[in-house]
């Protein structure tokens, strides 16, 4: 494979345990802790409004309750940084049986920051003879700064997450190109997507699994059907991740849910048509490629969902792929994703995103089918131009520049439903 393109998988691809942003915040606990004298009394925590939106009512694994306080309080007890965004993974039966008094014993504070940085997290654990500040910025688990006893022991400029940096050399028609084209190595994105499908296929309702066993049995599976498969598989593997259950997830670009949508939706497809492991493996690599892509746009933390959208136009791409079209038709299968699902709002990581992506899921199939069928939104429609890669820039700008007042809105919203 390009070199350019394994770094970016290698970089934009991690694996995680429970909804990131609370993982951030436990990993910079962990960290801070690990290196405190002394034993801890009290945590101070301060984050940028998007960490805070995304952190606040989303499930922490295992324990199953939703609070930052628990995840930097959970992280600081574990004291397991080398696990970075895995820490949260490492709760032991003790820590969930015990945590509610521990939460009582040693206070936590969380306040909003007014950087204009999207995403940033402070955390200061402190004890009766020492104190240790650990930053992230720019990435989830870039630690930036490290202070201990008022001694910067730790210093590094955060490396910015953006197109520049990561796909500078790179559009569209290049990407799809390359997923299609270069050397691979082996099997590397099917055990990713083997690690999300397990989550998906944990727990699953009993009707939605003799629906999956009725639909797979079939000869020919309808168009509908298809979609709804994704639906499903997405749906679920979400739904373990953001409710809290002990669930492994592959992120993608900083997101779980983004790992989820653009590898799974693209599974189900390949479970219902019957493809071969390389085929599988190609679209699979060309969905994960294009949704990374379009998310380089946006902010690493979005006021649009930039994880369904993004995700969505990955998934259309393959799709399209998958069903005998070229690069015009996964283009097509981007636009339709685009024009129809970009409004979708971020109002913070709880439970029910894992509806906002298994929707992006079942949108995707269906954008992919209708662009082999030539259907779908044409380009000169409302924000969709002739030129992908402008359309995808114009998503970011949007997303970046123009939504800045809806994200102060939002924030508004949710504490005053939290008083």
């Amino acid at each position: 494979m390009n070199e350019g393109i394994r770094g970016i998988l290698d970089r934009e691809i991690k694996m995680t345990m429970g909804c990131t942003d609370p993982g951030a915040i436990a990993y910079a606990a962990s960290k801070a802790a690990s290196i405190l004298d002394g034993s801890l009394r009290k945590i101070n925590i301060v984050l940028s409004k998007n960490i805070y939106k995304n952190a606040a009512y989303v499930g922490i694994p295992v324990i199953k309750k939703y609070g930052i306080e628990y995840a930097a309080l959970l992280g600081a007890m574990i004291k397991r940084p080398e696990l970075k965004l895995s820490v949260l993974g490492e709760i032991s039966a003790e820590l969930q049986n015990n945590v509610d008094n521990y939460i009582n014993e040693i206070p936590v504070t969380v306040a909003c920051s007014d950087t204009d940085e999207t995403l940033y997290i402070s955390v200061t654990c402190i004890s009766d003879v020492s104190g240790v500040t650990v930053v992230i910025r720019e990435d989830y688990d870039q630690i930036c700064h490290i202070e201990k006893d008022d001694q910067i022991i730790y210093h590094n400029e955060p490396q910015k997450v953006c197109k520049e940096n990561s796909f500078d050399r790179w559009d569209f028609r290049s990407l799809y190109s390359a997923a299609l084209e270069e050397d691979m190595q082996e099997g590397s994105i099917l055990k990713y997507e083997e690690i999300n499908k397990r989550a998906a296929m944990s727990n699953l309702p009993e009707d939605a699994g003799e629906y999956l066993q009725r639909i797979l049995s079939l000869a020919d599976v309808p168009a509908n059907d298809m979609a709804n498969m994704a639906r499903i598989y997405v749906l679920n593997a979400g739904r373990m991740r953001m409710s809290g259950e002990r669930a492994p997830i592959v992120s993608l670009a900083g997101s779980g849910n983004l790992g989820i949508t653009s590898m799974l939706a693209v599974s189900a497809v390949c479970d219902a048509i019957r493809k071969p492991r390389a085929e599988r493996e190609r679209a699979i690599y060309l969905s994960v490629l294009i949704a990374a892509y379009i998310k380089s746009q946006m902010n690493r933390l979005t006021v649009m969902c930039g994880t369904a959208v993004a995700g969505a136009a990955g998934a259309a791409a393959a799709t399209a792929y998958l069903m005998g079209g070229g690069c015009k038709e996964a283009e097509d299968a981007v636009n339709t994703v685009i024009g129809s699902i970009a409004g979708m709002l971020c109002d913070g990581a709880k439970e029910s995103c894992a509806f906002k992506v298994s929707f992006a899921a079942e949108c995707a199939v269906m954008s992919g089918i209708m662009a082999v069928d030539k259907a779908g939104i044409q380009p000169g429609s409302g924000i969709i131009t002739h030129d992908i890669d402008e359309n995808i820039r114009n998503l970011g700008y949007i997303n970046n520049y123009g939504m800045k007042e809806v994200d102060n809105i939002m924030l508004n919203i949710l504490h005053s439903q939290k008083k």
